[in-house]
């Protein structure tokens, strides 16, 4: 009897193994599934405090999306009020991510991707001037050096360390409106060597920050173009769009 019952508890649990790991591949297939489609046809559709909507295809959700949940999630139903939003591209040409793309993705470093931030600031401000007014006072105190323009910019090259040992490690550059500043990183000192851009957006204190590899910066004009032509083709997205 004892083995009999020892058959039984086997069977029934080999049984119980076998349908629990027939759930597992199924509930793995559904998920695999699900989110392929909202890769595919995914929109996540936003609105900000001064009441700007914006449509963004999934696909440009590669942090938000992918990397935070593991898997493509099924996007919020209506339009959702934040206060900031993401996205992420590829350069040269900010092509969404694509599964031939998976590589470049998951790259170390900055490589070929490209980071946005859409958000308010705290302090209403029209321009950066008064962080050229401070670049211009590092000057003066000597932690700073005010060189060359460079492709359009002003440019300040800042330095840190001890008195009489100072170095160079980032470069900061301003358009002549002040409406844009950039801080890259100076050659040598990082491993991956990036720059961080912040663009006043409107006047409703909306901003625009962006980063990528310093290998892309010559052509810092043409990506902002870029930039801000996408972001205007979401809002464009987001006007025509029918979810409120």
């Amino acid at each position: 009897m004892a083995i009999f019952r020892t058959r039984t508890l086997l069977i029934m649990f080999s049984a119980l193994g076998a349908t629990w790991l027939g759930w597992r591949v199924a509930n793995e297939y559904v998920l695999a599934y699900a989110s392929q489609h909202y890769l595919a046809n995914g929109v996540v559709r936003i609105e900000l405090p001064s009441g700007r909507k914006f449509n963004i295809p999934e696909r440009y959700m590669y942090w938000e999306g992918f990397v935070k949940h593991g898997r493509w999630p099924k996007p919020r139903e209506g339009r959702v009020k934040v206060e900031s939003f993401n996205f992420d591209a590829l350069l040269p040409d900010l092509r969404p991510y694509r599964e031939e793309d998976d590589a470049k993705w998951q790259a170390p470093g900055h490589g070929d991707k490209l980071h946005v931030y859409v958000h308010r600031k705290d302090f209403d401000a029209t321009s950066w001037r008064h962080v050229y007014e401070s670049e211009l006072d590092s000057v003066r105190r000597g932690y700073a050096k005010r060189v060359d323009d460079e492709y359009g910019l002003i440019k300040f090259l800042d330095l840190s360390g001890k008195e009489g040992e100072l170095r160079p490690y980032e470069v900061t550059y301003f358009t002549t409106d002040f409406k844009t500043i950039i801080r890259c990183s100076f050659p040598g000192t990082a491993a991956s060597p990036g720059c961080k851009i912040n663009y006043i957006y409107d006047s409703a204190s909306n901003y625009i920050s962006y980063s990528y590899s310093s290998a892309y910066f010559k052509d810092w004009r043409k990506i902002h173009i870029n930039i801000i032509n996408l972001i205007t083709k979401f809002e464009r997205d987001g006007v025509l769009g029918s979810v409120k």
